[in-house]
Formats: structure tokens, sequence, C-alpha cells
């Protein structure tokens, strides 16, 4: 995986989080995940995505959002 400061794929949030690529995809659309569209790819920023889980666990309260 590559250092904070820098942007991951897909493929590098998938193994982050342990989930498939195209979980990563779904939550893009359907929860809001924090991206970027460069060209054809998604790119993420760590710091977000970890702001991102913080914001989901927060307001959920349990239940999924």
């Amino acid at each position: 995986m590559k250092s904070d400061e820098s942007l991951w794929n897909a493929d590098d949030v998938g193994k982050y989080l342990n989930v498939s690529k195209d979980t990563i995809y779904r939550w893009i659309e359907t929860k809001q995940m924090p991206t970027v569209r460069v060209g054809k790819k998604w790119l993420f920023r760590k710091e977000e995505i970890d702001a991102w889980l913080d914001s989901m666990k927060s307001t959920s309260n349990g239940e999924e959002r």
C-alpha cells in the first residue's frame, strides 16, 4: 500500500477495508464514499476514507446508513 499522502485506487482501498472492489464502487454510489474521478479511475485519500468511516459510525448508531 502507498503512503498516507498519496492517492489510492479501488484495489488499495479494498485491501485496506478488507472488501471487494465491487463493494467499493457500490459504496461510492450508495453511501457517498469520498473519491475523486480522474479519467476512468476513482482515486481515494486515506484520511478522507478514515473520516468517512468515522462519520458512518457516529451517525448510524449501529444501523446502516
